[in-house]
């Protein structure tokens, strides 16, 4: 934990600066930032087939954000202009993930996932083939047709956040070397990967396959560092490779030199995060049913302007806060630059806080008293993610960050970097890298000094830093080129 923060500060600290965009200007200033531009109008979705009714709800402020920097006519022109130069590469286009014909990818949860999360991914055919073939070659397994196979077994560990991201990298690494990636989630957690996500089509669950290998090779870090990084991984005769824990170790894929050409046609733009969550991980039918209902409920789609506001306010020794009123004010000030001209008239804030005593904290702050705040819950009602249902709560409250028009992430959080990958465009983060704190360097996921854009919405890892110069077939590139400094940040 902080231990581990301290340590990795001081390899990645000389990176920071100039891996994220910081804005250095004053908070009031951060919306006016020149490289807030966000991507192109949505495909059309309107004809979708759907059973969710179509209401203003629906077609709130959220997607996709607007570009905060340019006239409503400059920035048709400017995406008018960049669409004819763009090579085909480029274009913004709707995956077809028809796995079966006459079924739609994740029937059940899918229309109102769909409906209120619209793909905006550059076209990619490579990654779109790929995933249809990965997807039958999971049903199959599933169902005992065809083989041999080979395998990836993946037991993340840790928190909802840090077991997404692994589940994330384990999928990339099953995809690039053509093998079935077997799950196993509920292993000292509280619900299964299929009792939170659609796995009707795309069958990932360790209880959906009933011959898998119960052991294979194990990869563990930092000691298969080289193995993963400098080896190609594509004619690796184990069948079944073992990887457990909350490592996202995709960068090492990413810098793999025989991995190099694929990564590039599968992932054009370098986002392995966003592309796997909107692809593979679509939600469970019954946390669509929370997220639609909540949405509804609270409003949202009435605010002029949506931002969401992550408060990780529980320190350990449980239960302490460590967030003051001077913090709350720079959430608020940021908050507010954040908001386009125009815009102004009904803002709202969606709290994600993870417990009732952050809830309660934030309701007696300025947040809580300058009518703009969203919550789910009184905070005696809160719910852990302790259950099945307490999980799927978790992740309904990720996917309500997702539908904000601006995310406000905490330093160090896999669960905001789960959001903001799902929002499908860079967060916010707030930290203060002024304080000295010492013990409490855990402070910069929640005290604010500072307001500034991350650079990508792939998820950071802080081993990257301290373990990338130690690999066999490093190079410059690892940490000095795009898009491999978005895994030098923290």
């Amino acid at each position: 934990g902080s231990a581990l923060m301290l340590l990795a500060l001081g390899f990645s600290a000389a990176l920071l600066f100039k891996t994220h965009h910081i804005v250095d200007l004053p908070v009031s200033s951060v919306a006016k930032s020149a490289d807030h531009a966000l991507p192109a109008k949505l495909p059309d979705v309107s004809s979708m087939a759907t059973t969710v009714k179509t209401t203003k709800t629906n077609a709130g402020p959220l997607t996709p954000p607007p570009d905060h920097t340019k006239s409503s006519s400059s920035s048709s022109s400017s995406s008018s202009s960049s669409s004819s130069s763009a090579s085909s590469s480029s274009v913004l286009a709707r995956p077809n993930f028809s796995l079966k014909q006459g079924a739609r990818f994740g029937a059940g949860s899918s229309e109102i996932f769909e409906k209120m999360f619209p793909q905006r991914f550059v076209s990619s055919p490579a990654y779109d083939a790929a995933f249809v073939s990965q997807a039958k070659r999971q049903r199959d397994a599933s169902e005992g047709k065809g083989g041999p196979f080979k395998y990836v077994l993946c037991k993340p560990s840790a928190q909802l956040g840090n077991r997404l991201r692994f589940v994330v990298a384990c999928f990339a690494l099953a995809l690039l070397t053509e093998r079935v990636l077997i799950v196993t989630m509920k292993s000292g957690y509280h619900a299964s990967l299929r009792d939170i996500f659609d796995l009707e089509q795309l069958p990932l669950d360790a209880n959906q396959f009933h011959n898998a290998p119960s052991g294979g090779t194990t990869l563990s870090f930092p000691q298969s560092n080289n193995k993963l990084t400098c080896t190609d991984i594509r004619k690796w005769d184990e069948t079944a490779i073992s990887l457990a824990g909350a490592y996202y170790f995709v960068p090492h894929l990413f810098y793999n030199p025989t991995l190099k050409d694929l990564i590039t046609k599968f992932f054009p733009e370098g986002k392995v995060a966003e592309r796997i969550q909107r692809t593979a991980l679509r939600p469970h039918v019954e946390v669509m049913k929370i997220v639609k209902a909540e949405y509804d409920r609270m409003q949202m789609g009435d605010a002029s302007y949506l931002v969401a506001m992550q408060i990780r306010g529980n320190k350990p020794p449980a239960p302490q806060f460590w967030i003051s009123n001077g913090e709350f004010n720079s959430y608020d000030k940021c908050a507010a630059a954040l908001v386009p001209p125009g815009k102004e008239s009904d803002v709202k804030h969606f709290w994600a806080c993870d417990s009732g005593l952050a809830i309660r904290e934030t309701m007696s702050s300025v947040l809580g008293q300058n009518g703009k705040g969203l919550h789910r819950w009184e905070p005696e009602q809160f719910v852990k993610s302790g259950s099945i249902n307490g999980v799927r709560n978790a992740l309904a409250d990720i996917l309500l960050q997702a539908k904000c028009d601006e995310l406000l992430i905490c330093a160090w959080s896999s669960y905001g970097q789960v959001a903001a990958a799902y929002h499908m465009a860079p967060s916010y983060m707030i930290t203060d890298f002024d304080k000295p704190d010492g013990y409490d360097y855990a402070n910069s996921g929640t005290v604010v000094d500072l307001c500034y854009k991350t650079d990508s919405t792939e998820y950071s890892v802080r081993e990257w830093g301290q373990w990338s110069r130690r690999i066999q077939c490093y190079t410059p590139d690892f940490t000095d080129k795009y898009p491999g400094k978005q895994w030098s940040t923290p």
